[in-house]
């Protein structure tokens, strides 16, 4: 049964589950002190492709999760966190969000939003952020262990569509005019998934475009508090057909990049770990995010398979089961080296050859 949320409140259903607007927002932020851990889509191991979809999904719920046990004013949100960019403005891009928040009072939230950045550029360009628009919805009848499947697509009018699916209800929300938003006429009607490795030796770092995981107000330093996300899907045009994320690796909210400057959250979420199975035959496309005081390396490998509509390498090495992060750093270092090494002998060359010059 598919229901349609009003600007006020959304229709009843035989299941008494319920969507009603609220004004008091949970923002994933930008580059603040909100600590962030996720994983991220790679469509190649080497962190070098990129393509571009139309749609996102993702499974979401809040396990074993005592809220008591949160600090007053927090909050702790699970979701997508994706990547768009601009047709005409080559240093601006922008960041979505859709996500299952959980309070500190125990009441269940939706979340969407949207950031438009620009990067900084040289010589007088520094980086800056708007907050375009952010919605919330608080959730009734519905228990925060129960899973949600949270959803975004755009369509060819420039409108973004989300949706929330739980307990056999599919809610869908209002549509967003976000190609009618001021100066997002150039925007792409269209997310981006993979990576793409930006800036040269010493200062580059990667993008990744495709994210799902937790985000919260502030650490919440409790061993009662876990949070499941499984079968993050993306949807390629044109071909409208649900493509699994085949190759998913995590990354900490220090170095979680959505374009040059700007990163979700902004600090790493330390005491938070994960389960994870790389199995297809056990809990297949499923991670569990925890805390028990141990932090996540970023590069961890959290599954690799090859499905049907794999655009992944068709052999898996045994390196990119550890932490392809640490394998890209060395070798983005020893081509540094490389190039280093090779400007010292071409001066040292010329100062020899200034020298014969001289004597001669």
């Amino acid at each position: 049964m598919t229901t349609f949320v009003s600007g006020c409140e959304a229709q009843k259903t035989p299941s008494s589950l319920n969507l009603t607007p609220v004004e008091t927002h949970h923002i994933a932020e930008l580059n603040s002190n909100q600590p962030y851990v996720a994983g991220y889509a790679a469509i190649s191991p080497d962190l070098r492709k990129l393509k571009a979809i139309s749609a996102a999904t993702i499974n979401v719920s809040f396990m074993n999760t005592d809220p008591n046990n949160f600090p007053s004013d927090a909050w702790l949100g699970a979701g997508l966190f994706l990547q768009g960019q601009d047709n005409h403005y080559v240093f601006v891009d922008y960041g979505f969000y859709i996500m299952l928040v959980l309070d500190a009072s125990g009441k269940l939230f939706l979340d969407v939003g949207l950031h438009q950045t620009r990067e900084s550029s040289a010589p007088i360009q520094i980086p800056t952020s708007d907050l375009l628009y952010s919605y919330t919805w608080q959730i009734s009848g519905i228990n925060p262990t129960t899973t949600a499947t949270l959803g975004a697509e755009w369509d060819s009018e420039g409108y973004v569509h989300y949706w929330v699916f739980a307990q056999g209800f599919n809610f869908t929300l209002p549509a967003v005019n976000v190609a009618g938003l001021p100066n997002c006429e150039t925007m792409q009607r269209q997310f981006w998934s993979g990576n793409m490795l930006t800036g040269g030796f010493p200062f580059g770092h990667y993008v990744y475009y495709f994210q799902f995981g937790v985000i919260s107000t502030t650490v919440i330093a409790d061993s009662h508090w876990s949070v499941r996300l499984s079968n993050p899907q993306m949807m390629k045009k044109p071909e409208r057909k649900w493509i699994p994320v085949d190759l998913a690796v995590t990354t900490q909210g220090d170095i979680c990049y959505l374009d040059w400057d700007w990163m979700w959250g902004g600090a790493p979420y330390h005491g938070v770990s994960a389960k994870y199975y790389r199995n297809p035959l056990e809990n297949p496309y499923e991670v569990e995010f925890f805390y028990n005081g141990q932090t996540l390396s970023p590069g961890t490998v959290l599954w690799h398979y090859i499905s049907s509509e794999s655009e992944t390498a068709a052999t898996i090495a045994s390196a990119h089961t550890t932490d392809i992060s640490q394998a890209e750093r060395i070798r983005i270092f020893s081509i540094g080296i490389a190039v280093i090494i090779a400007i010292v002998t071409t001066n040292f060359g010329l100062r020899k050859f200034g020298r014969r010059l001289f004597k001669s």
